[in-house]
């Protein structure tokens, strides 16, 4: 059963999957395992579905084990390493750091109602920074991260694509 170490901002979860005849099953720490499902549908858009929940992810894997996610409005960096390299990077006395630059990407096209914040703010973990409104509803998009905001990509009124960078935070 191959198991992983996925590490969200500083907390790292030990993730197994585990293949069977009716589908692969994940089991995320101590939880119980679930059934999961993942589809690629177009671009860096994919469809999740674990237990009896489905949601649309945007995941794009980097380089050395980094995968950039987004869901729910929310944006995440997460670094995947396999159980036995992750062992060796202990061994050797690696740890995986941080990542600084975090950007705040539209999770579906529509149009940008409000910036709630500016370049040089400060902003705490999952403080709204932008409202995006989509399909007639407003959105506030957040970051799992605070930091500074070094750069600010769109402006209110113009209409955004999916995937399309908002706001830069380091």
């Amino acid at each position: 059963m191959p198991t992983y170490l996925v590490t969200l901002d500083e907390r790292t979860l030990r993730v197994q999957l585990r293949s069977a005849d009716d589908g692969v099953y994940v089991r995320v720490d101590d939880a119980p395992e679930v059934r999961a499902d993942l589809r690629h549908l177009y671009g860096v858009l994919h469809s999740l579905e674990l237990g009896g929940g489905r949601i649309e992810v945007l995941a794009q894997v980097r380089d050395r084990g980094e995968v950039r996610l987004a869901l729910r409005g929310l944006e995440y960096t997460a670094d995947v390493m396999d159980e036995a390299h992750a062992r060796l990077a202990s061994v050797a006395g690696a740890r995986a750091g941080g990542h600084a630059h975090l950007e705040l990407r539209a999770p579906m096209p529509g149009l940008l109602v409000r910036l709630l914040c500016a370049v040089g703010d400060e902003v705490q973990p999952n403080q709204p920074l932008a409202v995006l409104q989509a399909m007639k509803m407003e959105n506030e998009l957040a970051l799992s991260r605070g930091g500074k905001v070094t750069a600010v990509k769109v402006e209110p009124g113009k209409t955004v694509e999916q995937g399309q960078v908002l706001v830069v935070v380091e």
